[in-house]
């Protein structure tokens, strides 16, 4: 019987050669009739890698391996292509500003993909999209992910269908199985370590073209580069681990890489923090105690107040800090997918912007605090403290030994200005864990 089979299939397999030979080098219709057949053949235990069975490997792994090549070129250069134009902003927000179109009524649990065979009767085929196309922007958002641009959910997604494509071969022959296996790990790897690279690039590149000063706002496009390099811890550890050795050391690899970028995009971002207010700080710095602007203003300043009522000067910037800090709070709580990223990233912001508020009064140790700078210094420590413990900053991170350092002497400045000053006009360091509701 089995005889007769080999038989039967070496017949049909001249007329399949045949039928190849005429086939575009370029054309991959041919793959759904290689899962058909070895579908069956593998599945029958006289016929699993006989004679036809050999065949059939024998003609389609010089296929397998052209296409993947392919591939593997076409996402390198898509990767490329996308990241020179890439806007950065998330593809959720793309496709939710798409205007409405009446589509025809179809099925959209499995996306249509251009140039793909029509399946075989009975037969499930899932098979990647073709070198020469680009994954339209709108599928993405048929997928789970939708948080990350539209270069690097193109990218996941190729290499996803990739994976399942030649998952799906099921290919019999074990040793060239794990090739390709490992062959599409290490592509994996490589091509999320570039979209990390070139995220990490583009953020550092933007947040040094952006301002320095208190107008500075969190941009979504920030937010998206953090949400890439969430998706792509979670790609990798779905496209790149394997229960091998190697393949493991490819997970373990980029996933170091995607840590280390993470830390170091938090870093970025926290001095970009620490600069802004350092200049706050330098603003103020024109009041010091001896200064000849302090003198001026202080002698101007009660000459007015004898006639009309002087505002508090230099209040507004204090409140244009407080602003930058609860935009940049609340858009990075709302936009950003990795609640570990968002707490580190606030736990580093308030120690070291409370360190520099710390050394700046620790250098005017000997100096007596001007009242406008003691003023602007409280409301920016008040709401500081309040806030980060909003965003859930804990205590024992909040209540630091520098964070004591200013409180003290803030106080204590207080105390001295009250007296000399008569009174701080409501403000105070008086309960800096509460928000006065004048302070609204």
């Amino acid at each position: 019987m089995v005889e007769h089979a080999e038989n039967f299939l070496a017949l049909y397999a001249i007329d399949m050669d045949a039928a190849l030979e005429i086939q575009s080098p370029e054309s991959w219709d041919s793959f759904p009739l290689f899962q058909l057949l070895n579908d069956f053949l593998r599945t029958d235990y006289h016929l699993c890698n006989g004679k036809f069975h050999k065949h059939l490997q024998d003609l389609y792994a010089p296929l397998v391996v052209r296409y993947v090549d392919l591939m593997e070129s076409s996402i390198a250069q898509s990767i490329h292509k996308g990241f020179e134009r890439e806007s950065w902003e998330p593809v959720k927000s793309l496709t939710s500003n798409l205007p409405n179109v009446n589509l025809p009524n179809v099925n959209l649990q499995i996306p249509k993909v251009p140039n793909l065979p029509v399946p075989v009767a009975g037969l499930s085929v899932n098979l990647p999209q073709m070198p020469s196309f680009s994954t339209p922007s709108w599928m993405a958002a048929i997928y789970d992910s939708d948080n990350g641009s539209g270069t690097s959910e193109d990218l996941f997604w190729k290499l996803d269908a990739l994976q399942t494509f030649i998952r799906d071969l099921h290919w019999p022959e074990e040793e060239f199985a794990k090739h390709l296996e490992s062959r599409i790990q290490l592509m994996s790897s490589n091509m999320i370590e570039n979209c990390v690279k070139r995220t990490r690039m583009a953020f550092e590149s933007k947040l040094t073209k952006s301002s320095k000063s208190t107008d500075f706002r969190i941009s979504p496009s920030l937010c998206t580069m953090f949400n890439v390099m969430v998706d792509a811890k979670d790609q990798s550890a779905k496209l790149c681990a394997m229960e091998m050795g190697q393949e493991k050391q490819f997970h373990s690899q980029i996933d170091e890489l995607i840590e280390e970028s993470v830390k170091d995009m938090i870093q970025l971002l926290v001095a970009k923090f620490v600069a802004i207010l350092e200049g706050v700080l330098a603003k103020i710095s024109r009041y010091d105690e001896g200064t000849l602007f302090s003198s001026f203003l202080s002698f101007t300043v009660k000459a007015a107040s004898k006639y009309v009522d002087v505002p508090k000067p230099g209040m507004d910037v204090a409140d244009g800090y407080v602003t930058f800090v609860r935009h940049s709070q609340d858009m990075l709580r709302d936009k950003v997918n990795e609640e570990v990223y968002i707490e580190r990233l606030f736990d580093q912001w308030y120690t070291a912007t409370m360190n520099l508020l710390g050394t700046w009064l620790t250098e005017r140790m000997d100096q007596q605090l001007h009242v406008y700078q003691l003023k602007i210094l409280i409301r920016i420590t008040k709401k500081k403290y309040r806030d980060f413990r909003l965003q859930g900053v804990l205590d024992s991170t909040l209540n630091s030994k520098m964070y004591e350092t200013v409180r003290t002497r803030l106080t204590v400045e207080e105390a001295s200005a009250s007296v000399r000053e008569g009174g701080m006009q409501g403000i105070s360091m008086k309960d800096s864990d509460e928000e006065d509701e004048e302070d609204d």
